[in-house]
Formats: structure tokens, sequence, C-alpha cells
């Protein structure tokens, strides 16, 4: 008679994921222009860059976000940081990208997912 191997105990893994693109995070900054107005520019947010797995939407999620009238593009995973939100733009190979939405993956603090849109 056969056997059927034991799970009992086995602990459920998260698949990981290559983070191997180098990012950079942006926060918005109030400055004056040459005539005294208030303009909004973009500071680095880290002084080294960040660590990424980068990817595009896959059918499925592309439509799903069009459905709520959400426009996302991209997804980019980093490590957990608590002062990273929708405020926020990330730069990567000298494209900028809003962040429309992070997923926290259940409030774990292990990842981050960035839902992002080509500005």
């Amino acid at each position: 008679m056969k056997t059927l191997p034991s799970y009992q105990g086995a602990k459920r893994r998260r698949r990981k994921l290559l983070k191997d693109k180098k990012i950079e995070i942006l926060y918005p900054q109030v400055v004056s222009d040459n005539i005294g107005n208030q303009v909004t520019g973009w500071e680095k947010m880290t002084v080294s860059p960040l660590w990424a797995y980068f990817r595009q939407l896959g059918g499925d999620e592309y439509y799903t976000a069009r459905a709520q009238q959400v426009e996302e593009e991209v997804v980019f995973v980093i490590n957990w940081r608590d002062d990273i939100s929708v405020i926020n733009r990330v730069v990567y190979k000298g494209n900028q990208y809003d962040i429309k939405r992070v997923d926290t993956y259940e409030g774990y603090k292990g990842d981050l997912k960035l839902y992002c849109k080509l500005v």
C-alpha cells in the first residue's frame, strides 16, 4: 500500500521575487520660481537607489483596474518602508511614474507593491 506524504506543519512559502532593478523615490516639495510663484518640484527621497522587482500589468490586472476606473500600468515590488504613499513618484530608467496604489499584502511588513502609471 502506498503512503502519501504528510504535509502537516508545512509552512506556506511565498515566491521570492528577484529585485534587480534600481529605482528612485521622489517626494513633492514646494519651491519658488524666478518671479516668486510657488510651484511643486520633485526631490529625491533617498540618497541611494532602491532595489525593486518590475513588471507590466497582465491582461486580467489591467482590465480589472480599468473596470474600476483606475489607471495603472506597471508594478514595482520593493522592501517594506513606512514613508511611501500615493503622493510619491517612482523614477525608473529616466521615466517618472505616479504611484496610484500601495499594496501592503494583508498588512505584513514584507514587501510593498506600488501600482503606478507613467507620467
